[in-house]
């Protein structure tokens, strides 16, 4: 006897799964948006680090460094960020699911030399 086969489950983005309207009450409440304590009405709590063995560029801060700052969206891959009269490109973004961090993401930042 063969089984059936099932066409693949495709994958989803978002892993919560979103209900259609049809416009009738079913009557149940719908589940609220979970509530994010890390974001504040000024912005988004985020911890940047800066490694400086990765820069080649003589101008580039000689110490690593590591800081919390609060920015009105989190930052993106390819934007820059200022602190201390330097300004910083981000390389890699670390979304966090859990909010008990107390931060929203962990932004990794390398020297960004204008020209």
């Amino acid at each position: 006897m063969q089984s059936p086969l099932k066409a693949p489950v495709p994958l989803i983005a978002n892993s919560v799964a979103t209900k259609k309207t049809t416009g009738k009450s079913s009557g149940q409440p719908s589940a609220s948006p979970i509530p994010t304590p890390v974001s504040t009405d000024r912005g988004f709590k985020v911890q940047v680090f800066y490694l400086a063995a990765s820069s080649n560029s003589p101008s580039a801060p000689t110490k690593d460094a590591l800081w919390f700052a609060t920015y009105p969206i989190i930052p993106r891959i390819g934007d820059c960020v200022f602190r201390d009269g330097v300004y910083y490109r981000v390389e890699r973004v670390f979304l966090y699911e859990n909010l008990a961090a107390g931060w929203c993401a962990d932004v990794e930042v390398t020297f960004y030399g204008r020209r």
